[in-house]
């Protein structure tokens, strides 16, 4: 199973901008051998916006999930007291539990529910996909596919507007 993963495109106030719409043109003008049966996508604008240029292209049905979305940030930019500060301080850790703002462990749940949900419903059909969403949704994915490692902060995968990054997924996870 392939799990095309496919960051949204340039876009401001959740809508994509003219280079992001050009981006999702010249994303969706690549070759692909790969055959892919449906397309998952957050439930962000920005995101369903460059879905529609992909499910066009594949004529597949797309699937809008509320899981997918971004997570949580604090209000303000700079922590205003210690449990901001804390939450700062511990942005990447898996094992950080935090209800509002989400916490890391909080995001990566939700994001794992999604995960698990997508391989098990396509991994016995030997069916591909398409998830479209968020730069922060990649580093789920990839620690999802390849473990976290207790105690240690996630690596952060990133990936450019609009990009593809490609996931074969050999067995269940």
């Amino acid at each position: 199973m392939i799990i095309m993963f496919v960051r949204h495109a340039e876009s401001k106030n959740d809508k994509l901008t003219k280079f992001g719409k050009i981006q999702c043109k010249l994303a969706i003008k690549q070759k692909e051998s790969i055959r892919f049966s449906k397309i998952y996508c957050s439930s962000s604008n920005r995101c369903l916006q460059t879905a529609r240029y992909f499910q066009k292209k594949y004529k597949l049905s797309l699937d809008v999930c509320d899981t997918l979305k971004e997570r949580e940030l604090l209000e303000n930019s700079k922590p205003q007291n210690e449990k901001e500060q804390e939450w700062y301080d511990n942005y990447m850790n898996p094992m950080y539990s935090c209800e509002r703002p989400e916490g890391c462990k909080e995001y990566l749940s939700r994001n794992f529910f999604e995960f698990k949900k997508i391989i098990n419903e396509h991994f016995d059909k030997n069916e591909n996909v398409i998830i479209v969403a968020h730069s922060s949704t990649l580093y789920a994915l990839y620690s999802y596919i390849h473990g976290l490692n207790k105690g240690e902060d996630l690596v952060w995968s990133r990936a450019g507007n609009c990009s593809k990054v490609y996931f074969e997924i050999t067995s269940k996870v």
